[in-house]
This record gives C-alpha cells, structure tokens and sequence, in this order.
C-alpha cells in the first residue's frame, strides 16, 4: 500500500491541485489545502473564523465552481514538528471560466475583500448578506477539525464496473475518475473497499501519522466531471444503487506533523484511541462467528462487529446490510434477529448467489456490513391493536419487531402468517414464543397454502379489523391484497417492508407499489403519484415544486418534511434518522393516501 497521487484545494468548493510532496500539520491539515472559503450570503458570519459548509459557496450547490482555476503561492513554511498554527501567508489566484482573475493573499484583509467582491459579481448568491473570502487558523475544512482524506482508486473503479454505473457513464468514459471524489490522498495496493478497513487504525505515510477516524460520505458534488465540468453522473443514487450505501473513501485525523511524497509506503500501526474514532452506521468489516441452518433453506448467520457500533444503534425492527464482491459490488439486506453486545445475528434466506455466498461464509471470514438501517421500527409499528402480517421469508421482520421491543401502549398482538408446506415453521415458532413472552394478549393465525389455499380478500379484512397498526411484509401480490385489505378494514396506519437489492434495486422495487393520492397540505392542491414517476421528490419536483435536497439517497436528512396523514415506504431504506412523522422524499413512496406538509 502507497501513496499514489496527493492533492491540495486551496479554496473550499473550488478545483484541486496535484502536488508531488506535502506538508502535513496536525490541527491543520495539508498546508495550502482549504486556506479559504467563499460565504455563500445565507448567513453573516465573521470572515476570520471557521464556520460550517453551509454557508459556504461549495460545489454541491455550485456545480459551476469546476471550471474555475486555482494557483496557489505558499510563503515559507515554520518547522514542520512544531505545533500548527495558520499558514503564515497563502497568496490565491482564482480565474474565472471567462478568463477574468483575482488575487488574494489570506493574511490580508483588504485583497480578500476585493477578490469577494470579485467573485460576488460572478458567483450567484444563495441569501442578502454580505459575502466574504473567509479563513481560520485550523482551515476550512467541513469539520471543524482538520483532517486528510484517503480515496481507493480500486473502489471508484469497481464502483464504475458495476452495471448501474456503466449505465450512469457519459459516452466515450469508461470508468469513473477519483478526482471526483476530491481526496488528498490516492492510494495503491489496496483491495475494493479495503480502505474501510483501515478504520480505527494508525496508519503511517512517510513521515504522517493518521488515525483513520471514518467512512466518508458522499454528496452531489461527486456528479461533477473534474475532466469535462459537466454534471453528468449522480454518483449517490450509483453509490446507493450498486453498493448499498453512500460511502467511498476514509478520513484521518492528523496525530503527527511531517512530510508525505507520492510513492510512500503506507503502513498500518496498530489500533487507534478509541475516542477519535466516530461511532457510525457506515461500511466496516464485521467477523464471522458462525452459522446453523434453522429450518428447509434458512441460515442464521452470527457477525462479531469489530468496531462494537452496533450496539450503539440498534432496535428492534431495523436491518444489517451485508456487501460483497461477487465479480462487482454486491448487497443484500436482512432482518436482525438478535444482538448481544457486539455480536449481532441475521436470518439468511439460501436463494440467489448472494444469500447462498453470505450463508457459507466461514467462521473467522471478514465481510463488509453495515447498519443498523431501518425504520420501520418498534416504536413506530406497535400502538394499540397491532398486526403483523407475513408470508414466507417476510415474517424475518416481525421476528425482528419482536426482540426486546417494551411495548409501551400495545393492547393487542396479532400474528398472521402464510407459507406453504410448514416452511418457515422454525421461524414461526421462534416468533410466537416471543410474541407469548409478552404481558400483552396474543392471537395468531396461520395458514398453510398447500393445504388451506391462500387467504381471499373477505378472510384478509375479517383478519385485520379493529386493528390501529398493520405491517405487512411478503410477495408483492401478497402485499397488494394486505394493503387493499387494511384500507377496506379502516386501518389508521400500515407500515410496508421491501427489501430492495441489486436484483431488486429502486426502480424495480417502485415498481411494485400501487399508484397513491398524494396532498400537499400548504398548497390544498394534490396530484395521483404513480409508479413510473419514482420518489416523491422526483415527483414534486416534475411538478415543478422544490423541496430542500442534498445526497438524493436518504443518507442527509435534508429532504425530510412532514407526514401529516398515511404512511409511505424506503424502497430502500434510508440511513438518515428522523422524527416519526416525518419522510425523506428523497427515498420514499406512499403506501396509500398521504398528506405532506409541504
């Protein structure tokens, strides 16, 4: 493992440039790497401080930034081993995609102050407030602790092969550059995704030394073509399509100042401090500890997190993300049966190579996950009288429900379930033992296909009424009649779970829903979503309606507003958390009638 290439961004959202050798501080990060940053007039803010991106002119709201240039002049450096402090002067040159240029020294109010004006008369504000060329002693960093960032060229690539993202590609590219990913450091000799398990490791290169504190999510800048300036890839909907997440490089926090030079070794220490490491739902290797076949075709498969996060998540109801490399990236999801402390359990259906490669993977294997993701939690899906309803494999999530779960306001349980030949026989017999273990009334029904055909509309309805919660998870025929069934009974709330994969990514798994009103409370007015139109935000936003959006792939939190009546469902659930009456519309599709606060 080396260090191949290594970068510098003088001005926060503005282009990179290639050095051969740098100069690394801790608290600083890579003299000349974010010695400024433009505000964006959303807020007013002092122009000598730091300051978080938001109120910054930043590529992922300024796609336009990629066709300036950037030249940087640094003045000579103190001692390297000396504690940080601010570059002792930084002189910028900006030109503009016309050609025009400014000048600024970062130790100079006066020059900052015109090159503002400068790039004001230029750049389109997003608020009134005066706009500044800002700068802070640790630089302008997103965080306010600098850092460098690591990107593997060999995962952009394997992101690039996988068949969302050749479809993704401009013509004539055939893959995609790791520029896009704006790292400081590229690196060599290291696996797909292998840099994710460099997390919570000291690592070494050259004379730096680096605890690598997390994953690093990524935003819509990475739809910008660093060759080209043109934005012709969304590299998050890629990433959350192909791979199952958001994430696609590491950062390192800076434990010791000193030189680094393309072509360095890159050596791993030993185990970072536990407190710089950032406790996270995101990609890590897990430990197999073991499997055993339950029942027919259903394997329990036990992973020891590593990094101990999962407990620092977990609830009942939620779903651990298993990643692969099976010739490309690969994905599958499945219900958390049980966790204690660090070891965490899923129930592994053996049908399709994905699920039969998860179901043999040995004891002591390491193998990418993560989560906890989901929200169709206990807390959201239990209340009064509450039913669970499944068919084959689907009843997995109401194991899940089930696990710990206190209950809080549940009168009733009901347990609906339908397989054929007693296949799941295992499994339901671990759920009613849960389900009876609970100082809550229990009733369970269950039907098996082969001999009792399956259930009609009038047995449904009949199943379901004087119900306040429903969730259903099984075939989508099956979930069709569930959904029809519950409006028929007066059901208030139906909570939907669909496992998408990359066999059964967003778009085929939107396909499987029902056409929904959909009511824009602020407006009165409402329209008929349907399938073909894909999220709620892309059909808001074919309306010519705006809704606040960053990452486009539930990871931000940014699209979420209001769910003031219905339920929706994730295709693919999201790994931002928020409120229960609330709905990313980044990800979301009604499950029936809805009304957004919107």
């Amino acid at each position: 493992m080396r260090v191949a290439r290594l970068f510098r961004f003088p001005v926060k959202g503005f282009p990179a440039e290639e050095i051969p050798e740098a100069d690394v501080r801790t608290g600083r990060g890579i003299r000349g790497d974010r010695v400024a940053a433009f505000t964006n007039g959303s807020l007013d803010i002092p122009d000598d401080s730091w300051h978080r991106y938001s109120a910054f002119t930043v590529l992922k709201n300024d796609t336009d930034l990629q066709k300036w240039q950037v030249a940087l002049d640094l003045a000579e450096a103190a001692d390297s081993s000396q504690p940080a402090v601010a570059d002792p002067s930084a002189t910028v040159t900006l030109t503009s995609p016309q050609n025009e240029t400014t000048t600024f020294r970062t130790d100079d109010r006066d020059t900052r102050a015109t090159s503002a004006d400068f790039l004001s008369a230029r750049i389109p504000p997003q608020g009134d407030f005066p706009r500044a060329l800002s700068v802070a002693d640790q630089g302008m960093f997103d965080s306010q602790a600098a850092g460098v960032s690591i990107i593997n060229p060999a995962t952009v690539a394997a992101i690039s092969q996988t068949a969302d993202g050749q479809a993704a590609l401009a013509p004539g590219e055939t893959e995609l550059d790791p520029l896009r990913f704006r790292g400081n450091v590229l690196v060599d000799g290291l696996a797909p995704f292998e840099e994710f398990a460099l997390i919570g490791k000291i690592v070494r290169l050259g004379g730096v030394r680096l605890a690598i504190t997390q994953a690093i999510e990524r935003c819509p800048a990475t739809t910008v073509n660093p060759t080209t300036t043109a934005v012709d890839v969304n590299v998050p909907r890629v990433l959350a399509s192909a791979c199952g997440h958001l994430h696609c490089g590491v950062y390192g926090r800076i434990l010791e100042s000193g030189l680094v030079s393309t072509g360095d070794e890159i050596e791993i220490e030993g185990d970072a401090p536990r407190e710089l490491v950032k406790t996270a739902r995101t990609p890590r290797f897990m430990t197999v500890l073991g499997s055993q076949q339950i029942c027919n075709d259903i394997v329990e498969v036990s992973l020891r997190d590593d990094q101990g996060w999962i407990r620092e998540f977990d609830e009942p109801g939620t779903n651990l993300r298993v990643h692969l490399d099976l010739g490309e990236p690969f994905w599958r999801t499945y219900t958390i049966t049980d966790v204690s402390d660090d070891i965490v359990s899923i129930a592994v259906r053996t049908q399709g190579k994905g699920s039969r490669a998860v179901a043999e993977l040995a004891a002591g294997q390491s193998v990418l996950a993560s989560g906890p993701h989901g929200t169709m939690t206990a807390n959201r899906v239990f209340g009064g009288t509450t039913a669970l309803v499944t068919a084959g494999i689907g009843i997995t999530p109401s194991l899940g429900l089930m696990r710990g779960a206190e209950l809080s306001g549940t009168e009733k349980i009901k347990l609906f379930h339908v397989d054929r030949d007693h296949r799941t026989a295992c499994l339901w017999d671990r759920l009613q033992k849960r389900a009876h273990s609970r100082q809550i009334p229990v009733e369970t029904h269950h039907r098996d296909t082969a001999s009792q055909g399956r259930p009609g509309h009038a047995d449904l309805v009949d199943w379901l009424a004087g119900c306040d919660n429903v969730m259903v998870c099984g075939p989508a025929d099956f979930t069709r009649a569930v959904l029809d069934a519950s409006a028929e009974a007066g059901v208030p709330a139906v909570h939907q779970e669909i496992f998408a994969s990359p066999n059964t990514g967003m778009s085929e798994a939107i396909a499987q829903c029902s056409p929904a009103e959909v009511t824009l409370e602020n407006s009165g007015t409402s329209f008929l979503w349907e399938p073909q139109q894909g999220t709620l935000l892309e059909a808001l936003e074919a309306r010519g309606l705006r809704a606040d959006n960053s990452c486009r792939g539930g990871s931000c939190g940014t699209c979420a507003v209001s769910l003031a009546a219905g339920s929706v469902i994730y295709p693919v659930e999201p790994a931002a958390r928020i409120a229960a009456d609330e709905v990313l519309v980044c990800s979301a599709v009604p499950s029936g009638p809805i009304s957004l606060g919107i």
